[in-house]
């Protein structure tokens, strides 16, 4: 039996109905949110103009760097050689390159290095190929010194980067971070648009972060932590995917805090193609599902409300972008059905959420001080583009946290 145009016209008013709840639900939970990060955004450029460099104490502590690998012969070279002109006491310092059963020549080329260098010492890694984590407590049994810093294969730190690290350690921050920047920025579109996203991130995600609760979150690189209260905590989570994020949970709820200072910068390579940049991420996001799962019940515990609040947005932060730009795309979608008759509170959402994220992708580029007029005409169309594709990356992290066995996915990768 055929339907009728009445039955049609029907059926598209209840579907217009329910998008039209869909839409006025995601708006009421993604308008405020897009207002609580332009305020972080705000609260982080005054904290980066405000920072100034603490005094570097006389007498500094031992520090063990932690440098995992796998199969990182394109970068080690020039990372290890980044780790020899750190400007820090030689005698105190101790670099362990961490090899998780490497098929290329990577342990090769750090036994070259480390003979010019008697401080930086080559680790094989014993029932390898289980994690980072699971690599990085294995340096853990092994290092030596009073502070650990940690750093990726392909980073490539500042001279000053770990001295500015080291001089903000205190009784009440045990554990500080610095600045991540991209190296292979310029490389392609995508480059652009990852450079543009840390950017934002460090600015509101931590700079922000340490205006108003004066603590941060660990990334998973160009960081320092007291060796004694990493032990007390038992090192890294084996289990986890998104160890960094893991460890800056157990670390808040000691009600201790993590400092960020910009002024400790290391650069860094980031993926140049769309399948390796979305395995990363898809990986990250399944990161989160598992620390939301580990950690909700333990939000009670954190003293402060907004502290609690901003901490829960940042374990969501994939899945609240994703229904950011679904919010957008399903107001798309009515004004093509309606031929646009929709009402001015629809225009002023989509206008606000479209202008609230190109302010905040604005700020970042000031902040990062990246003068390219590509990157600041890019970013005009990163919502419409890169934006769009965390939809499938939040669907993807919620299936690969499924998996029972963690394994670790290394980045491949490329002559920089």
């Amino acid at each position: 039996m055929g339907w009728s145009m009445e039955s049609l016209t029907g059926a598209v008013d209840i579907i217009l109905s329910v998008l039209r709840y869909i839409w006025l639900f995601s708006a009421a939970v993604i308008y405020p949110i897009f207002v609580y990060y332009i305020v972080l955004t705000i609260a982080g450029l005054r904290y980066n103009s405000r920072f100034k460099r603490p005094e570097i104490p006389e007498e500094l502590p031992s520090v063990t760097i932690l440098i995992p690998a796998r199969n990182e012969g394109l970068v080690i070279r020039d990372t290890l050689r980044a780790m020899a002109n750190l400007d820090y006491p030689k005698d105190k310092l101790e670099v362990l390159l961490l090899d998780d059963g490497s098929t290329d020549d990577t342990a090769k080329i750090a036994e070259e290095v480390s003979k010019d260098y008697p401080f930086i010492k080559v680790i094989r890694v014993e029932g390898g190929g289980s994690g980072k984590s699971y690599v990085l407590n294995y340096g853990l049994k092994l290092a030596k010194g009073e502070v650990i810093a940690v750093y990726d294969a392909d980073n490539r730190p500042e001279p000053g980067a770990l001295k500015d690290l080291v001089a903000m350690l205190s009784d009440e921050t045990p554990a500080v971070t610095g600045k991540v920047k991209t190296m292979n920025w310029n490389r392609n579109i995508l480059t652009r648009f990852i450079c543009m996203e840390y950017l934002y991130f460090q600015l509101a995600g931590q700079a922000g972060k340490s205006k108003f609760y004066k603590t941060a979150i660990l990334p998973g690189t160009n960081f320092v932590i007291r060796k004694e209260l990493l032990e007390e905590l038992g090192g890294w989570d084996e289990e986890a995917l998104a160890e960094d994020l893991e460890l800056s949970f157990r670390i808040i709820l000691t009600g201790k805090k993590i400092a960020y200072t910009p002024l400790a910068v290391t650069w860094e390579q980031e993926p140049e193609s769309l399948r390796v940049w979305f395995r990363q991420r898809t990986r990250w996001a399944a990161g989160n599902v598992h620390t939301v799962k580990e950690y909700v019940k333990r939000f009670k515990e954190i003293p402060s409300w907004g502290l609690r609040f901003d901490l829960f947005l940042t374990l969501m932060v994939y899945y609240l972008l994703a229904m950011a730009v679904i919010v957008a795309d399903v107001a798309f979608v009515a004004l093509l059905l309606t031929s646009g008759s929709v009402t001015w509170f629809t225009w002023s959402v989509l206008g606000f959420v479209y202008l609230a994220f190109l302010l905040e992708i604005f700020a970042g580029l000031y902040d990062g001080k990246i003068k390219s007029p590509g990157c600041w005409l890019l970013a005009l169309l990163m919502y419409h583009t890169y934006s769009q594709i965390w939809i499938l990356i939040s669907l993807a992290g919620l299936w690969e946290a499924r998996r029972a066995k963690k394994v670790w996915y290394k980045t491949p990768r490329t002559a920089v």
